[in-house]
């Protein structure tokens, strides 16, 4: 595992702001325990199977994943992209911080099984971008969910 300095205090920050959790798959989403979250507003959401991402996906012919990137980071307030299935949101999320400020954005990496895995985590691990990585091949849905809902947690024992 690789933690960024800032990265449970900026997960803390978003449950307390309201913020938004976005995952690459709804079974991130679904797997998320949202009782964790408490009541300050704080939301999950998921974007990959948005008709308007399908089609955009479609038209600019790049995948899904990395629209749904665009539609989170889109959204206002502190966010926590979780990336558990798509080495392209990664891909996507480092392109975009090269050219645009992302204090606002923490990224959970634990995506796996495809051949440029492994260097994309090490690119956002290199990056400036605030983040959690599940280094090597290892990873994958169920570890982000794992992660997530220790994190969270932690956060919420902690707050009581």
């Amino acid at each position: 595992f690789y933690f960024s300095p800032t990265a449970i205090t900026h997960i803390r920050r978003l449950i307390e702001m309201g913020g938004t959790i976005i995952t690459d798959t709804t079974l991130v989403a679904n797997g998320i325990d949202i009782s964790l979250m408490g009541n300050k507003g704080a939301k999950v959401a998921c974007f990959i199977d948005e008709p308007q991402v399908i089609s955009l996906a479609e038209q600019r012919r790049v995948t899904r994943a990395e629209i749904a990137v665009d539609y989170g980071l889109a959204l206002s307030g502190p966010k926590l992209m979780v990336v558990g299935s798509a080495p392209a949101a990664i891909n996507r999320m480092i392109r975009r911080r090269q050219h645009e400020p992302m204090s606002d954005v923490c990224v959970l990496a634990t995506a796996t099984g495809f051949a440029s895995v492994v260097q994309l985590k090490e690119r956002l691990i290199d990056s400036d971008l605030m983040s959690i990585v599940v280094r090597s091949k290892k990873g994958g849905i169920p570890m982000a969910i794992t992660v997530i809902n220790t994190i969270l947690r932690e956060i919420s024992k902690n707050a009581k």
